[in-house]
């Protein structure tokens, strides 16, 4: 009985997210996100990774060795690797044993990064397609020291990736540094491509953006979880938005009653920042809500709303729609009815 249960409730799921795939389609058969790129050609992503560099070398010997890498790893070391406290401060990091063991596990998972190069090229070559003026940044790998706040960071037109944030959910150094049990997923290699396509997502939203209300929230998220549609369309929803399969179900099934919730208790265009955060920060599950609802539940809403948009208003081009501002329209041409 027990596992009669468990085939019935996986075909629901499946059921639920091929009827959000039809949704999605226009009449043509296709996802508007979907697009030819096979006449796009870029050079292959290369990583480089700094933290080999670093940890070959000699720590007593640093100002020397470190001479025939600060052109190419200028993103880390800058113009301050003459300084005395600089040198200090990158001789106390190679020589600390906790980020010396981070090294070691971050070498077993990431032996080699071929298979990561391979789709990260895939994911930037629709990042070219969309924004062919735009340069592909270059990108580097490196081991933070846990860097729970930012594992990925984007600027300069380069993109940093802390490899030791990505060892996988059951890497046991992560609970004991206070990443809550919620976030564990997230903490997996298939994430990396995500964050680094999210993290040059949300920095050309918020050029523009200015969220104040629930619904500018709502779209500002939806927007940066729309360019990864775009960015990689082949990959699952749950994993864009960081769900489990279950969340994403309850997400589906009860989006009505959430948008209802939203509408009779008006708050749709309320600045209150607290209730605000509530409906769209990080959790285990949305507050106003069970304690079985999915977190976040106002930014799949937004999700949804700004795929509506841009599936109804197919014109639009990705640059264009990251560069509106007003979600009050948005909202209203994508006649989102849950």
């Amino acid at each position: 009985m027990k596992r009669k249960r468990i085939i019935i409730a996986g075909l629901i799921v499946l059921i639920v997210a091929i009827s959000a795939i039809i949704v999605l389609m226009d009449s043509s058969g296709r996802r508007p996100f979907e697009v030819d790129v096979s006449d796009i050609k870029i050079d292959r992503v290369n990583i480089n990774r700094f933290e080999n560099v670093l940890f070959s070398l000699n720590p007593f010997d640093l100002r020397e060795e470190i001479k025939p890498y600060v052109d190419d790893y200028y993103f880390f070391l800058g113009d301050e690797i003459d300084n005395p406290v600089a040198q200090q401060q990158l001789f106390d990091y190679i020589t600390d044993p906790v980020i010396i063991d981070l090294y070691h596990e971050t070498m077993v998972v990431f032996p080699d990064m071929n298979d990561l190069e391979k789709e990260l090229t895939d994911a930037f070559t629709y990042y070219h397609y969309y924004f062919p003026g735009s340069e592909i940044p270059v990108v580097y790998s490196y081991v933070s020291g846990m860097d729970l706040a930012q594992p990925v960071k984007f600027g300069d037109s380069a993109v940093a990736v802390a490899l030791d944030m990505y060892l996988g959910s059951d890497f046991k150094k992560y609970q004991h540094v206070g990443v809550p049990a919620y976030q564990l997923i997230r903490r997996s290699p298939e994430f990396i491509v995500r964050d680094v396509m999210y993290a040059i997502g949300e920095a050309k939203i918020r050029e523009n953006f200015k969220p104040e209300t629930l619904i500018d929230f709502m779209v500002y998220e939806g927007m940066k979880l729309f360019f990864l549609d775009c960015m990689m369309p082949h990959a699952h929803d749950t994993l864009k938005i960081s769900y489990t399969s279950m969340q994403e179900y309850w997400m589906d099934r009860n989006q009505g009653h959430v948008w209802s919730y939203f509408i009779d208790n008006q708050l749709l265009f309320s600045t209150n920042r607290h209730k605000i955060n509530s409906f769209i920060t990080d959790a285990p599950f949305t507050a106003p809500f069970s304690r079985n609802s999915a977190p976040r539940a106002a930014v799949w809403i937004g999700w949804q709303i700004v795929r509506e948009y841009m599936r109804r208003n197919q014109d639009v081009s990705l640059n264009e729609l990251i560069r509106m501002t007003n979600a009050e329209k948005i909202l209203d041409h994508s006649r989102y009815k849950p």
